[in-house]
């Protein structure tokens, strides 16, 4: 009978000792999967860091329009095209380089835009498919104070390939912007 206890309870010393291996093992397994886990996210991060080529701007358009299409898109749809008359002829959206916090601090947005604000348009013509047409507002301080310190200045390019090139700026801009005078000059409001 004691042997017979002796046995039970080498049984269970036996067991209780491949219990804990068998956690320790569990463990150990766990904590390197996390750490693996880790060394990948930090590996794909690093990977994600250098394959992130900066913003190029397209091409004729300056750099500090780069990367717009990220910016904050005032237009939930695109825009169709005006009928009877459309100085931005085709099917539009306008991207601004500000947060929504910024310009809609309470939900509504904010007039006059902040200095240092950048309004970009970009409008695909009708009948093709690429982008023809940049307009470009600019809010630098001092620049113009009858405008609202705002610079405008139109791109467009018959082609996908082509170069954009400037084809209106200043007073042929602000005439017709002139209308929205009480939004800050900006026909687009946020969605």
């Amino acid at each position: 009978m004691q042997k017979r206890k002796r046995n039970q309870h080498g049984y269970s010393v036996y067991l209780c000792i491949a219990f804990m291996l068998i956690l320790g093992a569990m463990f150990t397994a766990c904590v390197e999967e996390q750490q693996l886990t880790e060394q990948i996210q930090e590996t794909t991060d690093e990977t994600d860091q250098e394959s992130a080529e900066p913003a190029v701007a397209l091409p004729g358009l300056p750099e500090y329009v780069a990367g717009y299409d990220t910016w904050l898109k005032l237009n939930s749809e695109p825009i169709p095209p005006v009928p009877g008359g459309d100085p931005h002829n085709g099917t539009k959206n306008v991207f601004v380089n500000k947060d929504r916090e910024t310009i809609a601090p309470d939900g509504e947005q904010q007039f006059p835009y902040p200095d240092g604000s950048i309004v970009v348009k970009e409008a695909t013509r009708p009948g093709k498919d690429y982008i023809g047409l940049i307009a470009i507002m600019r809010k630098v301080e001092g620049s113009d104070p009858d405008h609202n310190d705002w610079e405008f200045i139109e791109y467009t390019r018959n082609e996908q390939e082509a170069d954009f090139t400037v084809l209106a700026s200043g007073r042929i801009c602000w005439n017709c912007h002139s209308r929205v005078e009480d939004m800050d000059y900006v026909f687009t409001e946020l969605d």
